[in-house]
């Protein structure tokens, strides 16, 4: 795999703040509103918003999928068992942190971090840096919605009703799982390559850099690349037909580090903190 990505530790850069928790409270009555009143209410509170026409989709329950083979019971060399385990691994654990780097033609053109967990005050929370520096955060409400602000291209906090397809992927815990999923339903080529140490950064919110022996796969699969338009506050996605991969699963079946690209150095680095914890 090409070595033409470079992945800066985030802890040489300012830690993102969320919104003051006080709006985030005023999101949360919004919510209990929109349960009691309907949505209609909420757009009278709720002002601007991503106005795509995409048809939503439908995502499968985080724990839809049967039990996949237990990690610790998986042959490192059987590559796609291991895959499988570590992948659903990945969707039953009680707390996922998640920092990445996105790639356009070798070069850094945003980065971000998402957490999902009990111990959180939302489902799923996702920050995101794009290249020319502007802040987006996305956010899941049990019962209520997918919501996000954005210092350009919304008007204060957004509900997005109807959420399309990005929208959807960017603003839900499905933006923790899908790329594994995907390995998962479409990896070609798939192999052990090594057994190795890995090290990652600081995560997000003062996870500490941490070392795992970890074995790397590697292949290709068809990869989706989110991002943020701000002169429209639209969420994007980037199809990605062929991106060679990397995955390095420690010893006890969790997936640690994926750094995929493409042939034109378009592509992503995952750095998974807290899983299975």
């Amino acid at each position: 795999m090409s070595t033409s990505m470079l992945f800066t530790d985030p802890a040489d850069q300012a830690p993102a703040q969320s919104p003051d928790w006080p709006m985030t409270l005023l999101v949360v009555a919004v919510c209990l509103t929109v349960i009691a009143s309907g949505w209609g209410v909420s757009r009278l509170v709720l002002d601007g918003g991503s106005q795509g026409a995409s048809t939503p989709v439908d995502h499968p329950s985080p724990r839809a999928r049967p039990p996949a083979e237990r990690p610790e019971e998986a042959d490192p060399a059987d590559a796609e068992a291991v895959l499988e385990a570590a992948a659903e691994e990945l969707r039953s654990s009680p707390s996922v942190q998640v920092s990445y780097a996105q790639y356009s033609q070798g070069t850094e053109a945003g980065r971000g971090w998402a957490r999902a967990g009990e111990d959180l005050d939302v489902e799923f929370e996702h920050y995101h840096r794009t290249e020319e520096e502007v802040e987006v955060f996305r956010y899941e409400l049990a019962g209520s919605g997918h919501l996000m602000t954005a210092e350009k291209g919304l008007n204060g906090l957004t509900l997005l009703d109807p959420p399309t397809e990005a929208d959807l992927r960017l603003c839900s815990v499905d933006f923790l799982l899908a790329t594994m999923d995907a390995l998962v339903e479409s990896a070609v080529g798939l192999e052990l390559v090594e057994t190795e140490e890995v090290r990652l950064p600081r995560g997000p919110e003062g996870v500490p850099a941490s070392t795992h022996t970890a074995h790397r796969y590697s292949g290709n699969f068809p990869a989706s690349m989110g991002g943020y338009d701000p002169d429209t506050g639209d969420n994007t996605l980037t199809r990605l037909p062929d991106a060679e991969f990397d995955l390095w699963i420690d010893e006890d079946g969790h997936p640690r580090r994926l750094s995929y690209e493409t042939a034109d150095g378009d592509g992503e680095t995952y750095d998974y903190h807290a899983v299975g914890n």
